[in-house]
């Protein structure tokens, strides 16, 4: 976590910058680290050893739990550097268009370099000038971010465009590529023996924190004693006790993201009340304003072991087994 005034000093601070420092707060959370480990091994497979190219690797994971964060603090040890002949960007982070089809992915990926394109510029044009931008930057690895959004089934040709262009990158054998997106990411890239060629499609997966181990439930703990830590508020929490963590973990899902947007909630709460502290309180009109509708059952103010099995959510759940075919959660309405 970044280095901050203390306690005392941060309760003190005009409301603006309490709510920034909400907002803002990193945590060096194991999951952060698993993150950017496996950045380190597709990007450096042997320790010490020079950068590996022409291998695909993929980082999946549910939505919020650490992915594209974790590639961002990976790549803040590589920055941008001038060379003999131009800038160096030995890695690059490029996030998929939501829209735009091929041609948006071939500009965010020439706007990476700064490699100018006009409307006049073909796709087979730019798409040369990319590939010889790629070797004239010194690009090692490439991370293609939300990469389930371009290989959707119910897009083939747009899939089979981002393919072939991912295959002439790696047949470069000057960089290699990290894709980053949802559990089914997996099986979109996996399907295509060619992309399956170059390198074996390594891959890691970042799970939610789960509440069915010692070891979890501790991770937990401690992942939400670390936000309690850097809270600017004048006295502690206790967000990190096992009764208030347990509750947490049930709203978020175990889901980092989750767990810092409903804590931003509750402790926005708590300096409008001008509170020393988030308490109970805060916790409770926190989660009623983003449970689901027609749910009654608050972890912050009802009993406890009245809970229902499982959240209730309006979106369907996906499985963390990557090679699990996905199913509608018996939960999800």
């Amino acid at each position: 976590m970044d280095v901050l005034p203390d306690r005392a000093a941060r309760a003190e601070f005009p409301v603006g910058e309490r709510q920034l420092i909400m907002k803002k707060l990193i945590i060096n959370h194991d999951r952060l680290k698993e993150a950017r480990d496996a950045f380190a091994r597709f990007h450096f497979p042997v320790v010490g050893g020079v950068a590996d190219s022409g291998s695909i690797s993929l980082v999946m994971g549910d939505s919020r739990t650490g992915k594209t964060f974790g590639a961002k603090s990976y790549l803040g040890g590589f920055p941008q550097r001038p060379g003999e002949r131009g800038m160096i960007y030995p890695a690059l982070l490029v996030e998929m268009p939501a829209s735009g089809g091929y041609r948006a992915i071939l500009e965010n990926l020439a706007d990476a370099m700064s490699i100018a394109h006009t409307l006049r510029m073909n796709n087979s044009v730019l798409t040369n000038n990319i590939l010889r931008g790629l070797e004239f930057h010194e690009v090692e690895l490439l991370i293609f971010d939300e990469v389930q959004d371009v290989c959707d089934i119910k897009n083939p040709r747009l899939a089979s465009d981002f393919k072939r262009l991912m295959r002439k990158i790696l047949n470069l054998e000057k960089a290699s590529i990290v894709c980053i997106g949802l559990p089914e990411t997996y099986g979109l890239l996996s399907s295509d023996k060619q992309l399956v060629g170059r390198g074996g499609l390594q891959y890691a997966f970042l799970h939610p924190y789960s509440w069915d181990s010692d070891e979890e439930r501790k991770s937990f703990r401690l992942l939400c004693d670390q936000f309690d830590e850097g809270m600017p508020f004048l006295n502690k929490s206790s967000l990190g006790a096992t009764a208030t963590a347990e509750r947490l973990h049930w709203v978020s899902q175990g889901i980092i993201g989750l767990l810092k947007n409903f804590l931003f909630i509750a402790g926005s709460l708590a300096i409008n009340d001008g509170s020393i502290h988030v308490d109970t309180t805060h916790l409770a009109q926190a989660y009623d304003w983003i449970k689901p509708p027609q749910t009654s059952f608050n972890p912050f103010r009802d009993d406890w072991s009245k809970k229902p099995d499982t959240v209730v959510t309006t979106a369907p759940l996906t499985t963390h087994d990557p090679f699990a075919k996905r199913k509608r959660s018996a939960h999800a309405q």
